[in-house]
C-alpha cells in the first residue's frame, strides 16, 4: 500500500498565511458592526465613559427607546413601503428590458443599449433640480412615492445592464425550442428565461434593496413631514445641536442596519452566484 504523500512545507506555510489573512480581514470586518450592536445594549452611562470597554451588563432601554419615542416603528414601515415597491418595479422592469437587449433583435437595439447606458455615468445630484420641480408638479412632495417613482428610471441603466448579460449567456436554443413548441415571447419570458436567472434577480435584488434602504439623499429633498421618513433620514434627528446619546444612535442603526443582513442572509447563495456567474459580462 502507498502512502500518501505528504504536502511540502510550502504549501502548508501558504495555507496558513492565507487563512490567517482572511480571518484577520474577516475580525476587521465585523468588529464594527459587533462593537455598534453591542453599544446599543450598553447604558449610556457606561458607554460615555469607556467606549471599548467589555460590557458586564446589557440593557434594552436604549432599542425600546429609539422604538417608540425614536419613531423608528414609523421611520421602519415607511422604509418598507419605499423599498419593496422600488425593488419590485425595478426588478420586473429590467428583466424585461435586459431581455429584450439581450435576445431580441430589432433595429437600433444596440445604439439605444449604448445610450441607456449614460445614464449610470449622471449622478442624480445633476438631475436633482428638474426632478425636485417634476414631483412637485405631480403632487408626490411629501409622499412615499417620491422615494419610489424616480428610481424606475435612475436605476434602470445598471439593472438592464446587469440583466443584458445574463440573458446573453443563455443559450439561443432555448427560444428556438420553445416556439417550436408554440410559445409566444412572453410565455417564453416567464417559463423557460425566468427561472434561469434566478442569481441574477437576487444579486439585483439586493443590491437595489441596500441602496434603497441606505437612500438619504433624495428622501431628504423631497420629504418634510416626519410621518414620511425613513430611516437614514430620521437617524439625522438623534442629534442634539450640542449633545448626542451615542447608545440611542447606536441603537438606531442597529435597527437599520438588521434587515439589510437579514435579506442578505436569505439570498446570500444567489447573491453570489449571481455575481460570479457573469453578471458584468457581455
Amino acid at each position: 500500500m502507498k502512502r500518501k504523500s505528504k504536502k511540502p512545507v510550502a504549501v502548508i506555510a501558504k495555507q496558513i498565511l492565507t487563512y490567517a489573512i482572511l480571518i484577520i480581514t474577516l475580525i476587521i470586518s465585523i468588529m464594527p458592526l459587533l462593537w455598534m450592536w453591542q453599544a446599543a445594549l450598553v447604558p449610556s452611562d457606561k458607554l460615555n465613559i469607556d467606549p471599548f470597554a467589555i460590557p458586564t451588563s446589557f440593557t434594552w432601554e436604549n432599542m425600546t427607546k429609539a422604538w417608540t419615542t425614536g419613531k423608528m416603528n414609523v421611520y421602519l414601515v415607511n422604509s418598507i413601503m419605499v423599498a419593496v415597491p422600488r425593488v419590485a418595479g425595478v426588478l420586473l422592469l429590467a428583466s424585461f428590458a435586459g431581455y429584450a437587449f439581450g435576445k431580441l433583435k430589432f433595429k437600433g437595439r444596440d445604439k439605444i443599449f449604448s445610450f441607456m447606458l449614460f445614464g449610470m455615468m449622471l449622478p442624480v445630484q445633476a438631475m436633482v433640480i428638474p426632478l425636485y420641480y417634476n414631483l412637485q408638479q405631480l403632487g408626490l412632495i411629501n409622499t412615499r412615492w417620491a422615494m419610489v417613482i424616480p428610481y424606475f428610471g435612475l436605476s434602470m441603466p445598471f439593472g438592464i445592464f446587469m440583466m443584458r448579460a445574463f440573458f446573453r449567456d443563455l443559450p439561443d436554443a432555448l427560444i428556438e425550442s420553445a416556439t417550436i413548441d408554440g410559445c409566444n415571447e412572453l410565455t417564453t419570458f416567464i417559463y423557460i428565461m425566468m427561472p434561469l436567472i434566478k442569481p441574477a434577480l437576487s444579486a439585483l435584488l439586493v443590491f437595489e434593496f441596500m441602496w434603497s434602504w441606505n437612500d438619504m439623499f433624495l428622501p431628504m429633498l423631497v420629504v418634510y413631514k416626519d410621518t414620511a421618513r425613513t430611516l437614514p433620514l430620521g437617524l439625522m434627528f438623534f442629534f442634539g445641536k450640542y449633545t448626542a446619546d451615542h447608545s440611542l444612535i447606536a441603537a438606531g442603526v442597529t435597527i437599520c442596519t438588521l434587515p439589510i443582513v437579514i435579506v442578505y442572509t436569505l439570498f446570500q447563495k444567489s447573491f453570489i452566484s449571481g455575481i460570479t456567474a457573469g453578471a458584468v459580462k457581455g
